[in-house]
């Protein structure tokens, strides 16, 4: 396990000038100097058995090769880490090995690096907006969603597309620039004008409270601002924006990940937008390295009504309608999907999401596809 630290450069220097220092030869003491590397520290002790003599040199050199900036070093650890805590390497290796000084290159290096750690977790797919995946990575996801509005709701039927582009960016292994709600809306309702525009933009930060990587458990969590930036034809810019404060960790359990969220959505101007509670919940299984099994569960509690819009159904996830009568409504969804990992670099992942709640609000049915370049 490559783990170097000051002990290493402590032991290193008191092996020069004590065992083979200029007035005390090895071959004199007949004893060799050698560095064991276990996995919580290297360790440096004394052989009597003089075939295994070695000079400063060499251990000098076993240092070098264990650095943390050498190549040999990074692919080596990564993999036992990649394979599991007990293969000779420490939890995280890229974030927790080594002091400051001696990976200045590496911090340097993952200033917008994702973390790598959690790479058998894959990403929740449906509620786009608010379910947010609790790992710290630099990714670019394009969304496409199509939702088929019930018949009977007030828009009359009809359906909208949503084409959107999410962005976070890892400033660390545990906090990250978060932007999940853009793009734009076109919107065909039977009841209404065809019309079009953008969405509200909303951004925010998202901090990793707890990081486990031995476990393969996080917990993380944020804030966002949603700005009235949008169209006020697609039913997006009123009101004065509106925060979301939330939770979400993820654990993994053999082939199967849990992801978890729950959050507050709270409105600046109350009249305008109604205020929330929402939770959603995610399983996937790894049927392969690469693809995944998916089933999600997303729900929403109207705590307190607008009074902008005399009507008693809300938008969900995308609209925020200010409905004057949906204080204690309860809506929910389930997903079904799959993502398929390209590579660490590259994923795309689709679901078909149905509400189960009486309650359909603005959704009969959705699909969600998206596509993720992640760094």
């Amino acid at each position: 396990m490559c783990r170097p630290n000051l002990q290493i450069i402590f032991l290193t220097i008191f092996s020069s000038v004590v065992i083979i220092g200029p007035d005390i030869s090895a071959d004199d003491l007949s004893l060799t100097p050698e560095l064991v590397f276990t996995q919580d520290s290297p360790v440096l002790f004394v052989s009597e058995n003089e075939s295994d003599t070695q000079d400063i040199e060499n251990v000098q050199n076993t240092i070098t090769q264990c650095s943390y900036s050498s190549p040999e070093c990074i692919n080596t650890c990564n993999e036992n880490c990649n394979n599991g805590c007990d293969n000779g390497c420490r939890c995280g290796c890229r974030s927790c090995s080594g002091s400051f000084l001696l990976n200045i290159d590496s911090i340097l290096g993952s200033l917008i690096t994702s973390d790598h750690e959690f790479d058998r977790f894959i990403e929740p797919v449906s509620n786009p907006v608010y379910f947010e995946d609790p790992r710290s990575r630099t990714r670019l996801r394009f969304l496409f969603i199509n939702q088929m509005i019930p018949e009977r709701s007030i828009l009359g039927g009809g359906d909208f597309q949503v084409y959107g582009m999410e962005a976070t960016i890892a400033l660390s292994n545990r906090l990250s620039i978060i932007a999940q709600k853009d793009g734009y809306i076109s919107l065909q309702a039977d009841g209404l004008a065809n019309e079009d525009g953008w969405a509200d933009l909303a951004t925010g930060l998202k901090y990793v409270l707890i990081r486990d990587v031995c476990n393969q458990f996080i917990l993380s969590g944020g804030a966002v601002y949603e700005w009235s930036n949008g169209s006020s034809r697609v039913f997006q810019g009123n009101g004065d924006g509106n925060w979301s404060l939330f939770l979400t960790g993820g654990k993994e359990f053999g082939n199967f990940h849990f992801i978890t969220t729950a959050g507050w959505r709270i409105p600046v101007d109350g009249a305008q937008e109604s205020e929330s509670i929402y939770h959603s919940h995610h399983l996937d299984y790894a049927l392969t390295e690469k693809l995944y099994a998916l089933v999600e569960y997303n729900g929403i509690l109207y705590t307190e009504s607008g009074s902008r819009l005399a009507v008693n159904v809300e938008g969900g996830d995308l609209i925020n309608l200010g409905a004057s009568n949906v204080a204690g409504n309860y809506f929910a969804s389930m997903a079904f999907g799959s993502t398929y990992k390209f590579s660490k670099h590259l994923e795309c992942a689709a679901a078909y999401e149905i509400p189960i709640t009486g309650r359909k609000d603005l959704m009969d049915n959705r699909i969600t596809s998206t596509i993720s370049l992640i760094y």
